[in-house]
């Protein structure tokens, strides 16, 4: 069914609108923190409300999606997304821009759950893990190159300042919304698109659902952290290093964090991984245990950078290869989809969703004080860094370790709950 790479391309363009949502201030967070006089403390805090507010919105939306149709909701929260960045765009104050992360945090939760599900019902399970780690890696690229460097150029050269030129990226992600509605269809023709029965409470004593929600909570503590910080650590890496100006080097910085991150590791990796996932779940290979696989690898990578790397090519070499192993999170959908089926994947990839943006939102909320308190070079602003990525190390290894044991758990039979029947043959048809 060839319309299935349609919903696929604006999938793509919808999720970027969510990621920039998310991201929309960490390209200019320099600016931003100038502008209002906020701390590390601040800009942390100001990262993490978006993802409080994005945690409590994930399961309304994602059984929204299931039970009415997911066409309906992606398109309402990208127009409410835009909204909410025109609101960001006038704050004056620190509690100014704190309610309107909030509020971008509601409008965003509706877009990815939603899309998953949409994406479930639209590939066979022979590209199962690649759809959905195509829709997770390009529209997750997209949203931060519209963060990280789309956005500084925009506010540095082509607009009066950081607010006029989010004013303008809030126009783009209106148009997107239109032509999401537009486009978007929630299920092939002749394919049931919504369910009346999305999440049931018994899937709670599901041990293997437990296991998805603690793998997914670990790459998004990485994915949080990473993020909010490799833009800014890049900067300053160009003005203590290199001697680089404040405008110059946080264009360049946006550029090695668009180019090695969201690039080549998150929109290059992220499908390669997934068609390769897919290759091995042909071969029995459980997709959960690649998945670790991953979040394990990703842990060393961040590992590697809190030792202070500073040489522009190996920092590039890291940061791709992060971008790559974190964003790999966009594989939990698709075993959830295998799992539970196409018609319930956006609820509970929901459940695992909210569990791992508190998660997520919690160590982002602590990481610029434990850079702070972890510094061991008072005055080295790259010394602030290696508790920022310590922190997040120790995070995802904790979630690690809880979803490997909940996966040996139900493997080995010890722990046993409600397991819903795959409908994976009823997507082999399409």
């Amino acid at each position: 069914m060839k319309y299935r790479w349609v919903i696929l391309f604006f999938g793509i363009l919808a999720y970027g609108t969510s990621q920039f949502a998310r991201q929309n201030f960490n390209g200019i967070q320099k600016f931003i923190a100038a502008d209002l006089n906020l701390d590390r403390g601040a800009i942390g805090l100001l990262a993490s409300v978006f993802f409080y507010s994005y945690a409590l919105f994930q399961m309304p939306w994602g059984i929204a999606s299931d039970k009415f149709g997911s066409r309906r909701v992606v398109g309402l929260g990208i127009l409410l997304t835009a909204a909410t960045m025109l609101g960001f765009a006038t704050g004056r104050t620190e509690g100014s821009l704190l309610f309107w992360r909030a509020a971008a945090g509601i409008a965003g939760a509706a877009v990815y759950v939603s899309l998953t599900g949409n994406i479930a019902r639209w590939f066979p399970d022979r590209e199962r893990s690649f759809s959905q780690a195509t829709l997770g890696g390009v529209g997750g690229a997209l949203g931060e190159g519209m963060a990280y460097f789309l956005l500084p150029v925009l506010a540095i050269y082509f607009a009066s300042g950081w607010r006029q030129g989010m004013d303008m990226i809030a126009a783009a992600i209106a148009i997107m919304g239109v032509l999401c509605i537009a486009f978007l269809k929630s299920a092939p023709a002749g394919h049931q698109a919504t369910t009346r029965r999305p999440f049931d409470v018994k899937l709670l004593g599901d041990m293997q659902l437990w296991c998805y929600a603690l793998i997914y909570s670990g790459f998004v503590i990485g994915i949080r952290g990473t993020q909010t910080w490799m833009a800014v650590y890049a900067t300053d890496v160009y003005i203590s290093k290199y001697g680089l100006a404040l405008n110059q080097a946080v264009v360049a910085g946006g550029l090695l964090a668009l180019a090695a991150y969201s690039l080549i590791g998150r929109a290059m990796g992220c499908p390669l991984a997934g068609k390769i996932t897919d290759m091995f779940a042909k071969r029995g290979v459980s997709r959960t245990a690649v998945l670790i696989g991953w979040l394990i690898f990703a842990i060393i990578m961040l590992q590697l950078l809190s030792t202070g790397v500073s040489t522009i090519w190996m920092l590039g070499i890291v940061i791709a290869l992060l971008g790559m192993s974190v964003n790999l999170f966009s594989l939990v959908p698709a075993a959830i989809s295998e799992t539970y089926g196409p018609q319930r994947t956006a609820a509970i990839s929901s459940f695992a969703n909210t569990l791992a943006q508190f998660s997520g939102a919690t160590a982002l909320a602590v990481s610029g004080y434990a850079g702070i308190s972890l510094n061991s070079q008072p005055g080295n602003a790259l010394g602030e860094y290696r508790g920022i990525w310590l922190s997040g190390m120790v995070g995802m290894a904790i979630m690690a370790t809880l979803g490997v044991a909940a996966y040996v758990a139900f493997r080995a039979g010890w722990a046993v709950g409600p397991r819903p029947v795959s409908s994976a043959s009823e997507e082999a048809k399409l």
